[in-house]
């Protein structure tokens, strides 16, 4: 059964169509790239396949089941802008992850931390931006999902932590897990084993 499909799917914003009747099947296993410019429909597809959308028209499915509460019980997803309380440390950060994501690996994540020199005692307000999407990815990575959606992972990462991302992603997949990875640049087919989704359509 695909882990990601897409039958007849479609998405409207007003007059603009963002997802015209896109058919899709995306098999268990894979490390897969949505690669396109900006506008052209990645975003919208994760979104959807996160839940925080609707379809317009057509069928996306989860595992076989429609987005639900019981899908994202088993995805982890990286937005493309930041959704983290700027108050806290990284350390609460993680204390939070871990009450409320069963699947969620501290360890993991604190190696990822120390990987990209990031002080977890460090308050996010206090941080770059680059180096709040940092934190943010590890956070998306480091909880043992069945499914990743990931928005423009690599954007804030240097070519070190692009090694650092590579390294857990594939310790993922050897564990059974599969990637579905929105992005604007060509870093992505350098990506082991990965299936490339190209999106043109710019709405």
């Amino acid at each position: 059964m695909p882990i990601l499909e897409c039958n007849k799917l479609t998405k409207t914003y007003g007059g603009v169509t963002a997802l015209d009747h896109i058919d899709l099947a995306i098999d268990p296993g894979r490390i897969v790239g949505l690669l396109g410019p900006n506008g052209s429909g990645k975003t919208t597809l994760i979104k959807l396949a996160a839940g925080l959308l609707q379809p317009t028209e057509g069928q996306i499915l989860i595992d076989g089941k429609a987005p639900s509460p019981q899908t994202n019980a088993v995805l982890s997803y990286l937005p493309e802008r930041i959704a983290l309380s700027q108050w806290m440390k990284v350390t609460q950060v993680l204390d939070f992850f871990c009450d409320f994501y069963k699947d969620f690996d501290r360890q993991a994540a604190e190696q990822m931390l120390a990987q990209l020199h990031i002080a977890p005692n460090q308050v996010l307000k206090q941080m770059s931006k680059g180096t709040k999407e940092k934190v943010q990815l590890i956070l998306a990575m480091s909880r043992k999902a069945k499914l990743y959606l990931l928005d423009e992972p690599e954007a804030a990462l240097s070519v070190t932590g692009q090694l650092a991302l590579l390294a857990r992603l594939r310790i993922l997949v050897q564990n059974g897990s599969q990637f579905i990875i929105a992005s604007h640049s060509p870093v992505l087919t350098a990506y082991p084993d990965a299936a490339i989704y190209q999106f043109s359509h710019a709405g």
